[in-house]
């Protein structure tokens, strides 16, 4: 009997499990997939005893009940095992005593049209399995393997072909050499081991979000997915998180046969939860390449602060640190106040007698959220600002960058810029709508000139020609304005998938013309169905 209820529940053809599954999910050490809308709804929700600065976070870190009450609100009790599977269950389900998988496939299917290229319709064509599940009390994995196929609008076109291989923005490499289209592939997964209350041990192949905001100038999910070995100790009104990450550059003149460089990461992040309402975080990142066969340098193997001093017995020429210093507090009705303030290098003395000198590199990051506004439940509201000075985030040597695969690792726009984030949203039972706002400002370098102005992180800098003033916003100036309004209907609240429509304004204005900008105004709408696993990035610049 037990053989037949593994095989009945396996291929799906019955429901009495589908409860035992979620409740086992939110008591998991699974991650709960990181888009802006989903954490924007756990916004409010959350104890405040919950450490939310590093992000995805695990199911088990917040209320079971809040994982379980969802579901429960959603779902439509369908009969049928067509009805249930397309609207309420996970497709295929193994359940026993001490172990849970689910077996689910994802799909991207959208079609669109782009005003500047009218003749031509935009799509996006992504199929995948995701397998996901728990052994024992200590243990969780999660997979996800995708193979995907699009034409996008005309500015994100210019943008993923700008560089070669072309770069699908928080995605991948493209493999397709037809310019009609792009074709690349896309994996993540990881290994979750926990032994005790304190340590929790993950191995994989992801991205991670640092921070409160709407970007990240710590570490955001702007690009595509490296392999990582993450460490978090949780004790007192703490967590400590050390990861060690491994990039790559793509730029030819580090490729050596057909191979791309790799580049090494350490990071550091202390969440505190001061008081109930007072979380106070630090944060410090290390890159670093294989200078003189140099590998994984054991130096940042040291799981403490601070990374300077092992970047200076190293050789500062062959890394580059940043570091960082995070705070937020909750007020009453809900209001919540974040910054960021991230410091790349910065002179003391010409920080007070210069302060538009090249070597003043920082940038901050001020915003508020509003979840359950006004009372409304299930309506976010936001408002953030972002600066980053010219040269933050870059090296002379080019290949230490905080960059990976092309992409800026922390805000999309790199540096030397101005912004300001608006956002709203609301669901309705399984009803919702999202819209973000985001303008400003960016110093980029001119066309056909190898002069840096600070704004492109991916660009050599060689500050031997006497020039030392770079005010921000210094360079090619552009205006930038994108919003982006989407709505539609949780189809499976289980698996997270949704029909949908959406548009985007985006304009544009330049001093002179290059690659990704132009001045002109885009208009796009688009429609489909989604798996939303993973925040779409198109505001790009």
């Amino acid at each position: 009997m037990k053989k037949i209820a593994f095989l009945l529940i396996l291929f799906g053809f019955q429901s009495f499990a589908q409860q035992k599954m979620i409740q086992k999910k939110a008591e998991s050490y699974l991650k709960i997939p990181f888009t802006h809308f989903d954490y924007n709804e756990l916004d409010g929700k959350l104890a405040d005893s919950i450490h939310t600065g590093m992000k995805p976070l695990h199911y088990f870190e917040i209320d079971k009940n809040i994982v379980i009450n969802k579901y429960k609100q959603l779902n439509l009790h369908k009969k049928s095992w067509f009805g249930r599977k397309l609207f309420d269950e996970h497709f295929s389900s193994i359940l026993g005593d001490d172990y849970s998988i689910t077996i689910d496939p994802v799909v991207d299917l959208r079609l669109g049209k782009d005003n500047l290229s009218p003749d031509k319709t935009i799509y996006q064509n992504t199929r995948a399995l995701r397998v996901s599940g728990s052994i024992g009390k200590q243990f969780s994995f999660s997979a996800t393997v995708a193979e995907n196929m699009a034409r996008f609008p005309l500015f994100l076109d210019r943008y993923a072909w700008a560089n070669r291989p072309a770069i699908i923005p928080g995605q991948g490499l493209n493999k397709s050499e037809d310019r009609n289209y792009v074709d690349y592939p896309y994996a993540d997964g990881y290994f979750a081991y926990k032994p005790s209350k304190y340590f929790m041990f993950e191995v994989g192949h992801g991205k991670h979000f640092i921070g409160e905001g709407y970007r990240s100038l710590f570490l955001s999910d702007n690009a595509s997915v490296y392999p990582y070995f993450k460490v978090d100790a949780t004790f007192w009104h703490v967590k400590y998180t050390t990861m060690w990450t491994a990039y790559q550059d793509l730029h030819s003149e580090f490729r050596v046969d057909g191979v791309y460089k790799k580049k090494f990461s350490a990071i550091h992040y202390i969440d505190w939860n001061a008081t109930s309402k007072l979380n106070i975080g630090f944060f410090e990142s290390v890159v670093w390449y294989n200078t003189n066969r140099r590998g994984f340098d054991v130096n940042f193997l040291n799981p403490l602060i601070f990374f300077k001093t092992a970047e200076y017995e190293a050789g500062s020429n062959g890394s580059n640190t940043v570091v960082g210093l995070s705070a937020s507090y909750k007020m009453p009705y809900q209001f919540q106040v974040y910054g960021q303030f991230l410091l790349d290098e910065m002179q003391v003395d010409n920080f007070f007698n210069k302060p538009d000198h090249w070597a003043n590199k920082f940038g901050y990051q001020i915003g508020v959220k509003y979840p359950d506004a006004f009372k409304i439940p299930n309506l976010f509201l936001r408002l953030e600002y972002n600066s980053v000075r010219p040269f933050t985030y870059g090296h002379n040597t080019q290949i230490a960058n905080y960059s990976h695969n092309y992409q800026a690792l922390a805000h999309p726009w790199g540096a030397n810029f101005n912004e300001t984030v608006f956002e709203v949203q609301y669901r309705k039972n399984r009803i919702y709508a999202h819209n973000t706002l985001s303008m400003g400002q960016k110093g980029f370098d001119y066309p056909n000139d190898d002069i840096a102005h600070g704004g492109d992180i991916n660009h050599y800098y060689d500050r031997t020609d006497g020039i030392t003033s770079y005010p921000k916003l210094n360079g090619n100036l552009g205006k930038i304005l994108i919003d982006q309004f989407e709505a539609g209907y949780i189809v499976n609240p289980a698996t997270n998938l949704k029909l949908f429509g959406g548009f985007i304004y985006r304009k544009t204005s330049i001093d002179q013309e290059i690659k990704t900008v132009k001045n002109e105004t885009t208009k796009y709408i688009y429609f489909g169905v989604k798996t939303h696993l993973w925040n779409d990035h198109f505001d790009v610049f």
